[in-house]
Parts: structure tokens; C-alpha cells; sequence
């Protein structure tokens, strides 16, 4: 072992943690120590999701390619599936897996091995939590030796102060996620940030209330639920539109209760992650109260209660106090249009007053 190689993969690793030198560097440098031909820091989540993979020695096509090969599941890739299994810093090589058995199984991921001659690795778990891990290898071609002894013993000498900078990265970004619900604490919003899969990243006190009521919301296996069974697929795909930038969060979502006697007003935006070891950009869930004005109060309304334009600007006003007269004269149309405009809102918000109205529409929050 060349202690000093092995010396420089180490200092590597603590730089990048810091931001002091690329991840990529500090994986090279140990493909280097460990006279390999490639390394590989990978992030793997749930559901084969691959959100980082740094390979360096290799086709820069390897990567995308791998994950369009499925290498990134467990079923395909026994790699992947012994080291999932395996105990943090637990060291595994080819003879552990069945890569010729997965590559005739698979014949696209067999097609990748031999096209990137992926032929011998040897593999650690850095870090294994209940959503995530995040792997370390070194790689050889099918021509070279396998990974001997003194590859596995600098490998295994290189891999704790990796874990070390993997875990100091990820802690500073849960810091950052942090720093935004403690922001949004402080001016009470009930607010909730959730990775694109739904998976629970942080939650305000008043989010915290929210999920232990479980009239609206709930977790299931660690994921942000919907407590109505009509709202499920609605909100896990404004979660995920959110978290990768797409149009379809900017629309509002009508969150029910449970028995559906209630509603919410669910809006989602992006926190983008410029993080090389981050598990994605998240989503950044508000339920709000709408603030008292008759536009949003009459967009509360139409989104959330399928009143018309019209019903849902009346439905605004009544909840400001106005009366149907006042409305009429506003609108320029008879008292009697109004009234049976009311009427229709009272069915369809399903109340008896006018300040049932304004009990439902100032009630979100």
C-alpha cells in the first residue's frame, strides 16, 4: 500500500466536505491509491433512484447510461443489492455478487458492463439510512488484475474518512433545509419540505400540529399523505412538480379532510439544490391562510368549493361582510340574480348562513 497515495485520497475527501476541492478530484484520487482504472461515489434512494453519481475514469456516458440500463435496481444489479444489504464500511467484491448471472438476465445492463468494461469492483456502504445510501467503488477493466489484497486494504484504509466527508456534506445540507423552516417558523406558516417522492425533509411547529390533528395530512412510511383518499395522487404529483421545477405546481391544490367537510388551500414551490451530494432539489409545501381581500378570497373559493367566477366573487364579498343588496348594487344587476346566486353557493359550500361563508373561507390555514 502506498501510504502516501492513500495519504492523499484521505486529505481529498476532507477537502471536498469543505467545498475545497471537487468531489470528483477526491474520487480520483482514489481510484489512484488503489491503482484502479475508475472510482465511483454514488447516491442511491428509494424507489432505484440514482440523485448523484460521480464516476470518474470513464465514458462520460457511463453514468446516464447506467441508470437508462436500470443499474441503479436492486433486482438487476446485484452490486447495488449486496452492498444495500451490507453494514456500513462492510467491504464486498465480485466474488459477493452475481454480475454474470445479472448480466444475462438483463442484457442492457450486461450490455453496459462490457461496453464500460465494468468487468471488477469492489464496493463499501459510506452511509445507510432509511430512504438513502451512499456508496464508494473502485473499478477495473477486464484485461487488468481483479482488486488484490493491497487494493482492498488501501480502500478499506481510504473509506471511514470518506464516510466522514460524506456525512459532514449532507449534514451541512440538512442545515440549509433548516435555516428555510426556521424562517418560515418564525413568521407561522405551516409549511412542509419534501423531497419529489413525498418523503418528509423538515416541517414547521404548526405543520407538526397539522400532521398530529391528521385531518388533512398524515405520513405514511415517511412520506407526506394526504388524508383524503381524493387528494392523494393530486398532491404526490404537485410534490413531484414542484421539486423538479415543473408547471404543473403553480396551480393550487383544494386539500380535503378526511370525511371531506373541510378544506385547505395546498400551494408548492421549488427549493432548488445546487449541492453536488444532494439528494435532489426539494419541494416546499405551504398551507396558508389567504390573506383577507376578495381576490384571493373568491380564487379560495372557486378552486376549492367548484363555485362559478361569479359565485365565487359573491362568496368573497359575502365573507367581507357585504350584504346582498350592496352586492347588487356593486354588480349592477337585481337583488334577486344575487340572491339566487347565494343560494347556489350555500349548496355548494354546503352551509345555511352568510357567515358560514366567512367561517369556511377565513378557516384555511
Amino acid at each position: 500500500m502506498k501510504e502516501a497515495l492513500v495519504a492523499d485520497a484521505i486529505a481529498g475527501f476532507q477537502a471536498a466536505a469543505m467545498d475545497a476541492l471537487p468531489w470528483a478530484e477526491a474520487v480520483e484520487r482514489l481510484a489512484t491509491a488503489t491503482g484502479s482504472r475508475s472510482g465511483e461515489l454514488i447516491g442511491l434512494g428509494a424507489d432505484c433512484l440514482v440523485p448523484f453519481n460521480i464516476m470518474t475514469g470513464a465514458d462520460p456516458l457511463a453514468g446516464p447510461e447506467f441508470l437508462a440500463a436500470g443499474g441503479g435496481d436492486p433486482a438487476v444489479n446485484s452490486r447495488v443489492r449486496v452492498g444495500s444489504r451490507s453494514a456500513e464500511l462492510e467491504i464486498k467484491d465480485e466474488t459477493d455478487f452475481t454480475t454474470a448471472a445479472d448480466m444475462r438476465l438483463n442484457p442492457e445492463y450486461g450490455d453496459w458492463v462490457t461496453g464500460h468494461d465494468m468487468a471488477h469492483v469492489c464496493l463499501t456502504t459510506l452511509v445507510k439510512e432509511d430512504d438513502h445510501l451512499v456508496g464508494l467503488a473502485i473499478m477495473r477493466g477486464a484485461r487488468a488484475e481483479p482488486i488484490d489484497r493491497e487494493a482492498k486494504r488501501a480502500f478499506a484504509a481510504i473509506a471511514p474518512h470518506a464516510r466522514r466527508a460524506v456525512r459532514t456534506s449532507l449534514a451541512l445540507e440538512r442545515e440549509q433545509l433548516a435555516g428555510v423552516i426556521t424562517g418560515l417558523a418564525a413568521v407561522r406558516a405551516t409549511a412542509f419540505i419534501c423531497s419529489a417522492e413525498g418523503r418528509l425533509r423538515g416541517m414547521t411547529p404548526s405543520a407538526e400540529a397539522m400532521i398530529a390533528e391528521a385531518r388533512f395530512l398524515t405520513v405514511k412510511k415517511g412520506r407526506l399523505t394526504a388524508a383524503a383518499m381524493s387528494c392523494t395522487a393530486d398532491l404526490q404529483q404537485m410534490l413531484a412538480d414542484a421539486a423538479s421545477g415543473g408547471a404543473g405546481a403553480m396551480r393550487p391544490l383544494a386539500l380535503r379532510s378526511r370525511c371531506g367537510e373541510d378544506v385547505r388551500l395546498a400551494e408548492a414551490s421549488i427549493i432548488p439544490s445546487s449541492h453536488p451530494l444532494s439528494s435532489g432539489s426539494s419541494a416546499l409545501l405551504i398551507i396558508h391562510k389567504p390573506p383577507a381581500d376578495e381576490a384571493r378570497f373568491a380564487a379560495a373559493a372557486q378552486l376549492c368549493f367548484g363555485l362559478s367566477l361569479a359565485e365565487a366573487e359573491i362568496a368573497a364579498q359575502l365573507a367581507l361582510g357585504h350584504t346582498a343588496i350592496a352586492i347588487a348594487g356593486e354588480r349592477q344587476v337585481s337583488v334577486g340574480t344575487v340572491r339566487s346566486q347565494v343560494r347556489s353557493i350555500f349548496a355548494k359550500m354546503g352551509v345555511r348562513s352568510q357567515v358560514e361563508i366567512a367561517a369556511r373561507l377565513a378557516g384555511f390555514g
